[in-house]
């Protein structure tokens, strides 16, 4: 209903293609002049969003010939597009990819540390000592966990300094509110690691099944290659379950 509303129902995957026709439109075309229309694609899969604009280009240009035989203008020029993009203007790959592997590496390796340090305890038989002594299973999880949580917050700090200084990647908002977004994520990540232990029995079992487990997912459904509004409506109910679509 109105230019304001496009934005939110494109984000949520609503729309594939939104024209938008300024008024006085169709008086300046009769007038002969080059008057301008507004067409938005959702860029989430770029095979679609190249589809849609090579029929609305297909389409504009057909109209365009049609207006000028019934004018008597004769021959008229090609229809053209100015391409701008909402996001990642510059259309730089880093500003997309360094993000994503950020949440990538956060995800795969802080599990796979966790995993095997509780595995290893479990193979080398070492874990009996603990169910001797009057440590509770919540503290021996905790303390666990808490050496690989913090290691992979300071990672996290690390990588978005890389990706600041030597990438360019632009940062913006609230520096706090991403580090506690971080820690909650890596929190998340640690003890999905720690989940994946209580169904394994040796350390190359615990790296393989947190690899395959946390990898598939990641990259499907956690806004890597789509972004998570624009999946399916299943899809979109796994993607956000899952620890990698609250860092995207």
């Amino acid at each position: 209903e109105s230019p304001a509303e496009l934005p939110g129902r494109m984000g949520l995957g609503g729309l594939t293609l939104a024209l938008d026709i300024p008024e006085g439109f169709g008086r300046d075309l009769h007038r002969g002049a080059v008057p301008e229309i507004g067409l938005t694609f959702d860029g989430a899969m770029p095979f679609r969003a190249q589809t849609a604009q090579g029929y609305a280009l297909g389409v504009l240009q057909d109209f365009s010939d049609k207006i000028a035989a019934e004018e008597g203008i004769g021959q008229t020029s090609k229809v053209g597009f100015e391409t701008r993009y909402l996001f990642n203007q510059a259309f730089e790959s880093a500003n997309a990819m360094v993000p994503s592997v950020l949440m990538l590496i956060l995800m795969l390796v802080p599990a796979v540390m966790a995993a095997v340090s509780v595995v290893r305890e479990k193979e080398t038989g070492t874990i009996a000592n603990f169910q001797s002594t009057p440590v509770s299973r919540i503290e021996f999880l905790v303390g666990k966990q808490l050496p690989y949580l913090v290691l992979a917050w300071v990672s996290f700090w690390v990588l978005v300094t890389l990706g600041v200084t030597v990438f360019g990647v632009p940062l913006s908002g609230s520096l706090p509110a991403l580090g506690f977004a971080a820690l909650a994520y890596v929190t998340a990540t640690t003890g999905f690691g720690q989940l994946i232990s209580a169904f394994t029995r040796t350390q190359v079992a615990a790296v393989f099944a947190t690899a395959v487990v946390s990898i598939i997912p990641t990259v499907n459904f956690s806004g890597l290659i789509v972004p998570v509004s624009s999946l399916g409506e299943g899809g979109r109910i796994f993607g956000l379950a899952f620890p990698g679509a609250w860092f995207q």
